[in-house]
């Protein structure tokens, strides 16, 4: 009967006496009191919903939008659509433009999780496939199997800095070509990668011959459409692309992202150039396809610092195309009755 008269006294007794109970009443004491606690958070809380707050959802930005199809610049860390590892409040690049262009986008090819740039989208499936023909042509080919050649071979370009001085081991050498099969689902299958200096640097001298600030800009051009094939034929050559966790070297992805501020993969496509879709189907627009995508700031930031001048200043002298600003094509409407409101115009 003792026992009764103790509970009332249990939240009379401040923390600070000392107050010795048996082991089972001290137990009780703490799970009352934290069920207590609780109870006041559900009273708290029922003075209304729960809200979730609402997720921002960034804007892409439009590098050219036509009636059939748009290239944008996709920002990293978007994953194009959903796929056995993505979670469902990932947010995905189709969705976004889904909202953004209010029409109903086709992935014409690929970009890596973690990479930037150029990317097509087409409106429907019938330019969908023109454009990945388009994109996987190879006018040699063509030309070889005795067909008439009427365009130029399609040409992707990315943008990576990579690990290391280049010519401490290419010397005057500015383009390195790996011809080099990469594994494929466990088949083998052919992969060649074009790598172009544009300029590097070798770090501090005080470090070394292996400084973690010795760095190379390389243009990448891909003859081949292979996973993550850029970034694996870098690692063969012993350059591995700076921030690529998979292929590349864990501490010095550690130093640039202390000392440069690099917390993404430094790998970007600049440039998309595709023949005519007129090549594969008389109707459409007989005019070439060039789109080319501005650097991200993050990219910028990293090359614009006081200890990476000379090298962007020598890089941008090379390919003037890194000197493009950012840029978002918002005219118009891009909505389902863009082809529409466009014709209108022209008549009025």
């Amino acid at each position: 009967m003792a026992y009764v008269f103790i509970f009332p006294l249990l939240n009379a007794i401040s923390p600070s006496q000392s107050f010795n109970l048996p082991r089972g009443l001290s137990n009780l004491n703490t799970s009352l009191q934290s069920q207590s606690q609780g109870s006041n958070e559900n009273n708290n809380n029922k003075n209304g919903p729960r809200v979730t707050p609402r997720r921002e959802r960034p804007r892409i930005p439009v590098l050219q939008y036509h009636d059939d199809w748009v290239c944008v610049n996709k920002p990293a860390g978007l994953t194009i659509h959903r796929g056995e590892k993505t979670s469902r409040r990932q947010l995905l690049l189709s969705t976004l433009l889904k909202r953004q262009l209010a029409r109903k986008v086709f992935p014409v090819h690929r970009l890596d999780h973690r990479t930037s740039g150029a990317i097509l989208f087409a409106f429907n499936s019938e330019t969908c496939g023109l454009l990945h023909k388009s994109l996987t042509y190879d006018a040699e080919k063509s030309d070889a199997s005795g067909e008439e050649e009427t365009a130029t071979s399609s040409e992707k370009n990315y943008i990576a800095l990579l690990r290391g001085d280049w010519n401490r081991k290419f010397g005057e050498d500015e383009v390195v070509i790996v011809d080099k099969p990469l594994n494929v689902t466990g088949e083998m299958k052919e992969a060649r990668t074009e790598f172009r200096l544009l300029a590097s640097s070798p770090g501090e001298l005080d470090s070394g011959p292996y400084s973690p600030a010795a760095c190379s800009l390389v243009l990448c051009t891909p003859k081949t459409g292979r996973t993550h094939q850029i970034r694996r034929h870098a690692y063969t050559i012993g350059f591995p692309i700076i921030g690529d966790t998979q292929h590349g070297d864990s501490k010095i992805n550690r130093w640039w992202r202390e000392n440069r501020q690099l917390n993404r993969l430094f790998l970007h496509c600049l440039s998309l150039s595709l023949p005519a879709l007129s090549t594969f189907n008389d109707s459409k627009s007989k005019e070439k396809i060039n789109c080319i995508a501005p650097l991200l700031p993050e990219l910028l930031t990293v090359l614009e610092r006081k200890d990476m001048h000379d090298v962007w200043e020598i890089a941008k002298e090379k390919d003037p195309r890194l000197s493009l600003e950012q840029y978002d094509e918002r005219g118009g409407t891009f909505g389902r009755n863009f082809r529409k409101e466009k014709s209108s115009n022209q008549t009025t």
